[in-house]
């Protein structure tokens, strides 16, 4: 009988089948003492990199690149005229000049980005994990923040796709993912691409995330006071004013913001929105924008909740386009 049992505990070792194991026991293999042999624990993914992996760049894939040309929101001729530097623009807001960016036309959503972070909530060493790229269903600038806590068995693992996430949840390394209620703008641009910040400085270089199996570029921005709170579980858009004068045809270059730079990072209410509503403002005779418009006060009185309730004087008529704009200002001369 021992050497019937050793002879059935070897076979079921090399197989690792518990299910034969079951099937033994119920057909009655009595008086056969055999240990657990298999793990319950899933061992492996090819997903999941391991610590000090090097996830490739997005530039070895052209046709990943030539995606990111195409929907990346900017002006491609004059991002290749500027060498790549997304440059800087000016308008007004809140009775100031401001600096703004144009990232082109973005979705009203924002899409999910993965923090991992340590049991006190503070991020470990690991990019950004985004679900999509600009071309991608559903990508959008906006991004939501997600927590993923890391557990004891994090070694540094590397994840680069959201596939990686779920099966790095299976093997144990993170847990639950837990929405923080925030999101920041990090658009994702091209390879090779640089912001202009002013303040004496060389154009600002992108951060790395990873998104799509590669590791991609992305502007996080406006520091502290870039992270802001959902409105009810959504992300608010504000409203941009394009001043026509007199019998012009043309706009004038520098649009009027709704919302202004945020003195501080913000509480439970959110305070500030890159996205921005394009509104076509025909000024009212005689109305010189240069010396009467510098802020949306000039235009419009609005309620508490922001909607629009009368015109001023300055304001012949408006209209309230359609196209939402991601136009992120500039909240520190010389900062992203």
């Amino acid at each position: 009988m021992r050497a019937v049992c050793a002879r059935v505990a070897s076979t079921l070792t090399s197989i690792r089948a518990r299910a034969q194991l079951l099937a033994l026991a119920a057909a009655g293999a009595a008086g056969c003492l055999l240990e657990p042999l298999v793990d319950d624990d899933v061992g492996a993914s090819v997903h999941v990199l391991p610590p000090g992996a090097v996830v490739p760049r997005i530039d070895d894939d052209p046709e990943r690149v030539h995606q990111l040309t195409v929907h990346d929101g900017l002006d491609d001729r004059a991002h290749a005229e500027a060498m790549g530097v997304v440059p800087r623009r000016t308008g007004w807001a809140a009775g100031a000049t401001v600096h703004y960016w144009s990232f082109g036309p973005a979705p009203r959503i924002g899409a999910p980005a993965y923090v991992l972070v340590d049991a006190g909530g503070a991020p470990v060493d690991h990019p950004y994990l985004f679900d999509t790229l600009p071309g991608d269903p559903g990508y959008s600038p906006i991004r939501r923040l997600v927590h993923v806590p890391v557990t004891a068995r994090w070694r540094g693992h590397r994840l680069a796709t959201v596939r990686a996430l779920d099966d790095a949840r299976e093997l144990g390394l993170v847990d639950e993912p837990v929405p923080t209620g925030t999101w920041v703008n990090a658009p994702v641009v091209p390879p090779g691409t640089t912001l202009e910040v002013g303040g004496g400085l060389p154009p600002a270089a992108p951060v790395e995330v990873h998104a799509g199996g590669f590791r991609v570029d992305a502007f996080v921005l406006g520091g502290a006071r870039g992270v802001q709170p959902l409105r009810s579980g959504a992300v608010p858009v504000g409203q941009a004013s394009l001043l026509r004068e007199g019998m012009a045809v043309a706009f004038l270059p520098a649009p009027v913001f709704q919302y202004a730079v945020p003195a501080e990072p913000p509480g439970m209410t959110p305070t500030y929105s890159p996205l921005a509503t394009r509104l076509e403002v025909r000024l009212a005779p005689g109305v010189i924008a240069a010396d009467e418009v510098h802020g949306d006060a000039d235009l419009f009185t609005r309620s508490a909740a922001g909607a629009i309730t009368a015109t001023t004087a300055r304001v012949a008529s408006f209209e309230v386009t359609e196209r939402v704009e991601n136009w992120p200002l500039q909240f520190e001369e010389g900062a992203p």
